[in-house]
């Protein structure tokens, strides 16, 4: 689906009076527009070529997809990849996941393209419509706007994951429920697939802030600084999480640990006193004719007071040892 929004002039926020992107590339110079493909195939790729020339690895990258957040100068435009952080069921059993937007920015246009619907755009585009932006309609500021809905996409993520690392914590330490890892293990996986998607945005946006003045303006850098600010944080979220997280299944293993240790200690304590018991029992159990005390009638009773005066003898001592 191809939409064409008006940056400037009466109708800014509505629909541009260009049907194609070539049309809109003829008038980009005296009007600038945001051009969006939602799903875009080979078809909508050769018409942006026609239109702007566009640098046909971008152009490859778009059809690609899976990309990883970076900014690529080519000329007189940039093509910028970022990825958004969406509810997804996996079969992997993870419950979220990242999808891909891509640019290309112009002076006098932007074009974004993603796949499979994007929260994030549809945001844009009412902010877009209803004139809710930071500043007046430009190509650069309109990318700052839609970087900055991407970064507070990641918020309530960082939220969530955040109370189900605490239910992991609880599960940790409550002796009456065995403790499952599988929970941990997903989130786990999700704050490497949420760190692989923020981290390299700081990339892309010190690369903005350095990059050329005609396709970013100065003016914008303060509003691209405040969302640099915003990826820093996250990133600095996710490794205080994934830290936290490691120190609840090194503390599992711990207790795991512990719990084998005191098995094992009181198997010890078992094995120790019957090898005792079975010592005289074997002594005295043995068909020789000439032994001692084979004849004595209390025989029996002596040699089970023996055993459980050894008994008590080693349990004693490994009370005092505290091994028990």
């Amino acid at each position: 689906m191809l939409t064409i929004t008006a940056l400037t002039g009466p109708g800014v926020g509505g629909p541009a009076p260009f049907a194609t992107p070539e049309e809109a590339a003829a008038g980009a110079a005296s009007a600038p527009v945001w051009i969006d493909i939602r799903d875009p195939d080979q078809a909508d790729l050769d018409a942006l070529d026609r239109a702007f020339a566009f640098h046909p690895l971008a152009l490859e990258d778009v059809l690609k997809q899976h990309q990883r957040p970076k900014v690529d100068v080519y000329g007189d435009h940039l093509f910028v990849a970022v990825r958004y952080w969406e509810a997804a069921d996996r079969a992997d059993g993870l419950r979220e996941s990242t999808r891909e937007i891509d640019i290309f920015l112009r002076a006098d246009a932007i074009v974004t393209l993603s796949y499979d619907g994007c929260a994030p755009l549809r945001e844009l585009a009412g902010r877009v419509r209803n004139r809710r932006t930071v500043a007046k309609l430009t190509p650069g500021v309109l990318l700052y706007e839609l970087l900055d809905a991407v970064m507070d996409g990641y918020f309530p993520v960082l939220d969530a994951l955040d109370s189900r690392i605490d239910a992991v914590e609880d599960a940790v330490f409550d002796d009456a429920v065995a403790f499952d890892p599988k929970p941990a293990l997903h989130l786990k996986k999700e704050l490497l697939v949420l760190r692989q998607a923020v981290s390299p945005l700081r990339d892309v946006l010190n690369e903005l802030l350095r990059g050329r003045d005609d396709l970013v303006p100065e003016p914008v850098h303060v509003f691209l600084q405040d969302v640099y600010d915003h990826a820093l944080r996250l990133t600095e979220q996710i490794d205080l999480h994934r830290d936290i997280l490691s120190g609840a299944l090194d503390a599992a293993v711990a207790q795991a640990g512990n719990r084998m240790n005191q098995v094992m200690k009181t198997l010890t304590v078992v094995s120790t006193v019957l090898m005792s018991a079975s010592l005289i029992a074997g002594i005295y159990g043995m068909n020789f004719q000439h032994m001692p005390e084979l004849a004595q009638p209390y025989g029996y009773p002596a040699a089970l007071s023996a055993m459980v005066v050894v008994a008590l003898c080693l349990l004693a001592v490994f009370r005092r040892l505290r091994f028990m």
